[in-house]
């Protein structure tokens, strides 16, 4: 074998070893951006289930906390905290509470148990929540305690988590 020719074999293995090492550094670029991905994903995904489970504990306690007293605002903070099906039953009731409210001189608070996520995406979470709620009026001295759990869907709408639905568990 000639020096001419061992001169081409390892100048042809170089190119192949500058080319592998090109490769392997492109790959080890591109995992570490999909990873930086993943992660940023991640990272936002929790974000987006803490603020949702925030604003649905904050939703149920807007519910549970309506008082003839303070019924304007009551009703205000439950429709401002609402979007969708949820907000349409809402108002659609608002009327029947702005009556009985009143007339039963019905006062309440509540509380949260427990809440925990279902499913969640960036701009969607479904919650179960469990709620307990202390009522009186003016037939009783003794606060009466109402025990709920609650399916409840939050959307995200203009940066600001909503309640979309509401439903019982039963």
């Amino acid at each position: 074998m000639s020096a001419a020719t061992t001169r081409t074999a390892r100048s042809r293995w170089s190119v192949v070893l500058v080319v592998l090492a090109v490769v392997l550094a492109l790959v080890a670029v591109a995992l570490t951006i999909t990873g930086v991905a993943h992660r940023r994903h991640l990272s936002a995904l929790d974000q987006a289930r803490t603020q949702a489970v925030a604003a649905g504990r904050q939703a149920i306690i807007n519910l549970d906390a309506i008082s003839a007293a303070t019924l304007d605002a009551d009703l205000k903070r439950v429709q401002a905290g609402s979007t969708g099906k949820f907000k349409q039953l809402f108002t659609s009731s608002e009327a029947t509470l702005r009556d009985l409210y009143p007339k039963q001189k019905t006062t309440s608070s509540g509380t949260i148990r427990a809440a925990a996520v279902v499913s969640a995406n960036l701009d969607t979470a479904t919650l179960l929540i469990a709620s307990d709620r202390s009522v009186t009026d003016a037939t009783t001295t003794k606060p009466a305690l109402q025990t709920s759990r609650w399916i409840v869907v939050m959307e995200k709408h203009g940066g600001h988590w909503l309640m979309a639905d509401l439903e019982p568990v039963p």
